[in-house]
């Protein structure tokens, strides 16, 4: 579809290396961002590539420069008491376009009126996962706002606007959300980097825990996989934001989990399955309702009665 490129828009090669010379825009970037052909798109990248380009010619900042400097997206973490549920709006604050990451059917209100206050419009709606706890808020936000949603690749529905797959990069302005496919929870679950600080694990990984593995095709073995093998390969100090916590807690680093998450910290793999196998959870008290529900975005399904 395109050729294959860094954040920056440099070439990548064969190696997997990033070129320090050659750099490309628009429809060349097809593979990796998806909407990469309108002006709109195209104007954002080349501004974001002229900026690149012109790094080796501005001098090093000082404490001056960095108290005056804008600041890159607009973030905020947002809780649901009923379902222990974090919601996040990541915004571009010179465009004033946002995205909400996991909303919640209950909160929607209280969503729009974050974005009013803010004054920001409100592009996508972008789901980690069918999620088998909450009703999503995504088909009631599309509805009033005429946002997009955007399910994660093999998610067992059809009512999304796009589906994003593994290495995908959402592109906002000056914000950047690349999908990391992390199955285990589900078996189309996605994680999201945004701008290589902030990584919002849904339910793959959790603050001293995860996501269960016993139901939705869920998989411990592509779990474990995911979490070591891709979240626990990011920069030590990337900030993890995930999609529950039970105790209060609100954000760790990549850093910490590795060292403190009591799931995989000094668990084999096969240590890690037969924990997971021994849960014996309860199922969520919403399942019945969520999943189907989710399936459509999060329109609930009304049965009719009829008269014979």
């Amino acid at each position: 579809m395109g050729i294959d490129t860094a954040a920056n828009g440099a070439l990548i090669d064969a190696d997997g290396n990033a070129s320090q010379m050659l750099y490309t825009l628009g429809t060349p970037r097809k593979g990796n961002l998806w909407e990469s052909t309108a002006v709109p798109e195209i104007r954002v990248q080349a501004g974001n590539l002229a900026q690149e380009l012109l790094k080796p010619l501005n001098p090093k900042p000082d404490a001056t420069t960095f108290m005056l400097k804008k600041p890159v997206m607009l973030f905020r973490q947002l809780f649901d008491k009923e379902s222990s549920t974090y919601t996040y709006l990541i915004a571009d604050p010179e465009s004033k376009t946002a995205i909400l990451i996991d909303p919640v059917l209950e909160q929607v209100e209280r969503d729009l009126q974050i974005l009013q206050q803010l004054g920001l419009t409100l592009s996508y709606c972008v789901e980690t996962h069918i999620h088998a706890d909450h009703i999503t808020g995504t088909d009631r936000l599309r509805t009033l706002t005429g946002c997009l949603g955007i399910l994660p690749e093999n998610a067992a529905a059809n009512c999304a606007d796009h589906y994003i797959a593994d290495g995908n990069i959402l592109e906002l302005g000056n914000v950047q959300i690349r999908a990391i496919a992390t199955p285990g929870h589900t078996d189309s679950h996605m994680a999201y980097l945004v701008n290589d600080t902030h990584l919002l694990t849904g339910d793959a990984l959790f603050i001293r825990g995860c996501g269960r593995t016993d139901f939705q095709s869920g998989d411990a073995e592509s779990l474990y996989d995911a979490v070591t093998q891709k979240l626990f390969t990011l920069p030590d100090d990337t900030l993890v934001y995930p999609g529950h916590d039970y105790q209060g807690q609100t954000v760790s680093t990549i850093g910490e989990e590795k060292r403190w998450n009591p799931r995989f910290a000094g668990r084999s793999r096969n240590q890690f399955i037969e924990l997971m196998k021994n849960l014996n959870l309860p199922q969520p008290k919403k399942m019945l309702e969520a999943v189907p529900a989710n399936q459509h975005c999060g329109r609930v399904l009304v049965a009719l009665d009829y008269q014979i």
